[in-house]
């Protein structure tokens, strides 16, 4: 049986046969299936977690989206007085300022009197 490789950059597997080898002078062994993969990592010093079509890319988002998602927390009961307290009728909120007028003046018209 014929091993599979896999491209140092992008992940795939390699067909005996196939890619090329690149051998560092401190006798680091890069496989590459295609030349593009090659002159991105050797050429051009590009990342294959930063490049989008490599599976390492794929790996890191996925990665990423599920450290972002975290269950809910069991909600505390809170009393039903509190939450009928937070919520305000809209109406109780906007006053016309002629009424707010209205009221400031009256006190002030008994005591007078």
């Amino acid at each position: 049986m014929v091993e599979q490789k896999l491209c140092s950059f992008c992940g795939a597997n390699i067909e005996p046969g196939t890619g090329k080898m690149y051998v560092k002078k401190d006798g680091t062994v890069y496989m590459f299936c295609t030349n593009k993969c090659k002159k991105n990592m050797i050429e051009l010093g590009r990342v294959p977690r930063t490049t989008e079509w490599t599976r390492a890319y794929a790996q890191t988002k996925m990665y990423a989206k599920a450290e972002k998602h975290v269950e809910p927390k069991a909600a505390e009961e809170k009393p039903a007085e509190e939450t009928v307290k937070a919520e305000e009728p809209k109406s109780a909120k906007k006053k016309p300022a002629a009424a707010k007028k209205a009221k400031a003046e009256k006190p002030a018209e008994e005591t007078k009197a």
